[in-house]
């Protein structure tokens, strides 16, 4: 027999019991899962082949659920089994919601982090972001949403930074925490190894000195590292860099959060490697053309 949604009436229910304590991060961590709130995360974790435990979704809405879960699967997505969903009244959703604004789907999710050491490594194109004492979860998962859009090989969070997988940070992310490599609670010590067995320079972000972002080499191959607005990184962490850069501002201008640093040091990395790329498509295209010539 084919597996069918669960149905279920009252919030005393086990499974909305268990889904409900994960809106408290030591639940959270000691269960090893999370809850992603609204039908944009659940169709990002989808199309990224990421499968959910369990869907919370609003009884009337089977149909439309199920298509959802097809759709995928005839796309070439993972098969979703329907039993994962769970069928219950409105205001047992707004009991696990953290938005409350009436939210469609409600997704358990195993956690997503991976030892550091098991992040993908290889000298290359990628740049990795450190994140130390980065406490507002807002920021955190604007930056992880930001490292996927200017293609970084993975967020890497240290001492004192934001849970990634509470409410705040995970809609700030906007789905984007299931398409990049996450390593979490790395101490720089630990940062420090892995990078120098890796092959990767540790770059520090300071707002008050270091040569300008634009001179240094973002393109790749580097850890940079960012710290709190008002604290900054550590002795520990500035120690460890070999080289420190800064965004420069007009006279007078206020300084930039992390989030805002973070994405212009993550921007500036990626021009620097589309840069880098361009001449080799043009050596390419001219060597396309002259054979076509002759």
């Amino acid at each position: 027999m084919k597996p069918h949604p669960k149905r279920i009436a009252s919030s005393n229910n086990i499974l909305v019991r268990e889904a409900a304590r994960l809106k408290r991060k030591g639940k959270r961590y000691a269960a090893g899962l999370f809850i992603a709130e609204g039908e944009d995360l659940l169709e990002a974790a989808l199309t990224r082949g990421v499968i959910p435990e369990r869907v919370f979704v609003p009884a009337g809405c089977e149909e439309e659920a199920l298509a959802r879960l097809r759709r995928h699967r005839q796309s070439g997505g993972p098969a979703v089994d329907a039993g994962l969903l769970v069928l219950c009244p409105q205001r047992v959703l707004a009991g696990l919601s953290a938005l409350g604004s009436g939210s469609r789907a409600i997704s358990i999710f195993k956690f997503l982090d991976r030892p550091l050491e098991a992040l993908p490594s290889a000298p290359g194109p990628e740049t990795f972001l450190y994140l130390e004492g980065a406490a507002d979860p807002g920021n955190v998962g604007t930056l992880i949403r930001t490292a996927a859009a200017f293609g970084a090989g993975g967020v890497i969070l240290g001492p004192g930074s934001a849970d990634p997988y509470s409410a705040k940070a995970m809609r700030a992310t906007m789905g984007s925490i299931f398409q990049v490599s996450l390593s979490t609670n790395v101490d720089v010590k630990r940062l420090g190894l892995w990078a120098a067995e890796s092959g990767l320079d540790v770059i520090a972000a300071d707002p008050r000195k270091g040569m300008p972002a634009w001179e240094a080499d973002l393109a790749g191959g580097s850890i940079l590292a960012l710290g709190a607005e008002r604290e900054g990184l550590s002795e520990a962490v500035l120690a460890a860099a070999g080289k420190t850069v800064k965004i420069p501002q007009a006279v007078g201008g206020e300084s930039l959060n992390v989030a805002m640093a973070g994405s212009v040091l993550l921007y500036e990395g990626l021009r620097q490697r589309q840069k880098a790329a361009a001449p080799a498509k043009s050596r390419k295209s001219r060597m396309n053309s002259r054979t076509a010539i002759k």
